[in-house]
């Protein structure tokens, strides 16, 4: 069995024990068979197959959740699921910005080893998001030391986001600096002339600057873009 398709069994299995479902055996046997029906017939990878059964119970379980009182539990290695900080994997540079313009101090690092993932992750008390399955078998986190989150590798950064968001019951607050994560203060349009674009500076008045790396943001149109994927991010979790 590949490493991916494992994690899929872990993730699927983690969902029916949130709504104490029992003879796991019997359900793991019946998203293999599913998922090779869809490979049979749509031509899809087996990863990509598995991410449709295993959606696809997911909304189900939470539609039935909703018809009985709260929700199950979030699929992460910890008791706290309103977590602030995360560390992101070394391949989830672009969640870690999402994250940031959603309003969480999101880590990160190119070419991280994992030791110092790991041990960076538990000294911040990060919540640590991977798309490594063979990593969430480390009895770090396995035994919830570090609280981790394991995000499918086919997912798109916007589509990962919103899992976040949907997973650990997360709102949308203020932005950070998508460069590095630091916080966003107002500072007055004439304070920064020289730093403004001249046609910019005439039809926009709200600026802000980072308090960590001191880079200059406004709400443009691209953060408008950015700002309504964000929206939709949150409508999908």
């Amino acid at each position: 069995m590949g490493r991916i398709a494992k994690a899929y069994r872990a993730r699927f299995c983690a969902l029916l024990r949130g709504v104490r479902a029992r003879k796991l055996d019997l359900a793991l046997v019946w998203l293999s068979r599913q998922a090779q029906q869809i490979c049979d017939t749509d031509k899809v990878s087996v990863e990509a197959a598995l991410t449709r059964v295993v959606e696809r119970i997911r909304l189900r379980l939470e539609a039935w959740q909703a018809r009985r009182g709260p929700s199950p539990a979030p699929e992460v290695t910890t008791a706290s699921p309103t977590a602030r900080r995360f560390y992101c994997d070394a391949g989830l540079g672009g969640l870690a910005r999402w994250l940031r313009a959603a309003g969480y101090e999101a880590d990160w690092q190119p070419h991280i080893a994992d030791d110092v993932l790991l041990a960076e992750a538990r000294r911040l008390g990060a919540t640590l998001l991977t798309t490594d399955s063979l990593l969430m078998e480390r009895r770090l986190l396995r035994d919830g030391l570090i609280p981790a989150l394991w995000l499918p590798p086919t997912l798109r950064a916007p589509d990962q986001l919103a899992q976040v968001l949907r997973e650990l019951h997360l709102p949308l607050l203020a932005p950070r600096c998508m460069n590095c994560g630091g916080p966003l203060q107002r500072v007055d349009k004439e304070v920064l002339r020289e730093r403004i674009p001249p046609r910019t500076y005439r039809w926009l008045d709200d600026y802000f600057l980072c308090q960590r790396c001191d880079q200059l943001f406004w709400h443009g149109t691209h953060w408008l873009r950015i700002r309504e994927r964000l929206r939709e991010a949150r409508r999908s979790g």
